[in-house]
């Protein structure tokens, strides 16, 4: 039963592959209750009509499922990613298509949208501003963790892409503030635990002693590579696959082998493990040199994070992508994004944290 002072608000990250949906019942500053619903949901799969569907799905799994109303919901609170999926032919277009969605589902009223101005706005300021809330979930991630510790660095690394954001005196200070600034200044890398391509990673792998190139197509993900090296379960796997087979590691092997024209019946697991790790070792080769190139220009810019800075990690792929490059670079004060602020799982980080920095600025 909500009490006088219970607020009870609704995150969503909408994002292009992957919806998260939180709900947190907050009472005098405290979290109460919490919450949380993942839809693996391909924009450029999917007929757009069915966005609806997808958001009454949510109202389902994570509002009726704990006893309450859609009436009961205070606020929801959005951050949205999914504008750039190829499905849309522009942002706008992405942008409004979400809008309208969101309209069809819930009281406008009750609609706010986290910029990357560092503010929050209701549905019609949305509309007229829409490049404003575009790619804005690293804003929230960020405000959020503002709260519990004023100087360090947030890295948030999901199934897509990594971001890296500074946080000074308990307010991001990023250089870019759109997808295209923020990769410039190498605080956005378009690389993840799960759906990233394996010609995205590297070009060649080794073979028999060979370098051999490999084959520009699809046939396996990088999560068919981290499911390998047990760095991600099958149900950490919520992605598709590329072939629409299974995500056992039978299948997983399948795949790989293809990446350079062979099959399972052909190339042994344990030349396959090889090949599995050396990927892994390009991918963290890859967040390495990003992740210097980063904290060079962050000294220049604040002195303050020279020495040993505070780093705090989340997403998916925290662990195994982003804790090792660190500590490969001589960092050590890494911390858990979801030990400091108690929200429940690393996946819907974003969507947790969006409504939290909506609560805490009320």
């Amino acid at each position: 039963m909500q009490k006088k002072n219970d607020f009870l608000i609704l995150g969503l990250d909408i994002g292009g592959a992957n919806t998260k949906a939180s709900l947190i019942l907050f009472r005098n500053l405290e979290i109460i209750k919490s919450d949380s619903y993942v839809e693996y949901f391909p924009f450029w799969e999917k007929n757009l009509n069915d966005i609806p569907k997808m958001l009454k799905r949510i109202i389902s799994n994570l509002i009726d499922k704990n006893g309450y109303t859609l009436n009961n919901v205070l606020n929801i609170i959005i951050t949205i990613t999914a504008e750039l999926s190829d499905a849309f032919q522009t942002k706008k277009e992405g942008i409004f298509t979400i809008l309208n969605a969101l309209e069809a589902v819930f009281d406008r009223e009750r609609l706010k949208f986290i910029t990357n101005r560092i503010k929050f706005v209701d549905y019609e300021t949305a509309k007229s501003d829409y490049s404003s809330i575009s790619a804005t979930n690293w804003v929230s991630t960020a405000l959020f963790l503002g709260k519990f510790i004023s100087d360090c660095i947030l890295i948030d690394a999901g199934s897509t892409t990594i971001d890296i954001i500074p946080i000074l005196k308990s307010v991001p200070v990023p250089q870019g503030k759109d997808d295209i600034s923020r990769l410039i200044n190498h605080e956005l890398i378009y690389t993840g635990g799960l759906r990233a391509t394996i010609p995205s990673i590297t070009h060649h792998v080794p073979y028999k002693g060979k370098d051999i190139r490999v084959s520009f197509e699809k046939f396996a993900l990088i999560s068919d590579v981290h499911r390998i090296l047990n760095h991600i379960s099958e149900k950490d796997y919520i992605n598709d696959t590329a072939d629409n087979r299974s995500k056992s590691l039978y299948d997983c092997y399948a795949r790989l082998s293809r990446v350079i024209c062979m099959d399972i019946e052909t190339i042994s697991k344990q030349d396959l493990n090889l090949i599995a790790n050396y990927i892994y070792q390009k991918q963290l080769d890859i967040i390495k040199k990003e992740i210097r190139a980063f904290m060079n220009n962050l000294i220049i810019r604040f002195k303050e994070f020279k020495g040993k800075p505070k780093f705090v990690i989340t997403g998916l792929s925290a662990d195994f992508l982003i804790r090792n490059t660190l500590q490969n670079l001589g960092f050590r004060n890494i911390l858990s994004y979801e030990e400091i602020t108690s929200i429940p799982n690393h996946i819907s980080s974003s969507a947790f944290a969006v409504a939290g920095a909506f609560y805490y600025q009320l």
